[in-house]
């Protein structure tokens, strides 16, 4: 069995980047549920809600770590299946 060789010309360029990922970013927010304070930590530009939090000190810890890793930026943000949409 043979295998294929690529060939590659001069012309040959890489995909240029997607440049809308750069905007992605995250923030933390304070909902009141009924008697209940709960924090909602959201992505934006598409306002998605990642993840619900009793404590102030965890949501803040999710948001420092995405904006300063950037995790999901390259996806254009955290995927659907991870969303939380209802309480």
């Amino acid at each position: 069995m043979a295998t294929q060789k690529v060939r590659f010309n001069k012309e040959d360029r890489r995909p240029r980047a997607n440049k809308d990922y750069d905007k992605v970013s995250y923030s933390k927010k304070m909902v009141k549920k009924g008697r209940k304070i709960i924090w909602q930590v959201k992505e934006k530009p598409t306002n998605n809600i990642i993840a619900h939090y009793f404590f102030e000190e965890d949501a803040d810890k999710l948001v420092k770590f995405q904006n300063k890793n950037r995790v999901w930026e390259m996806n254009g943000g955290v995927p659907k299946f991870l969303w939380i949409n209802n309480i």
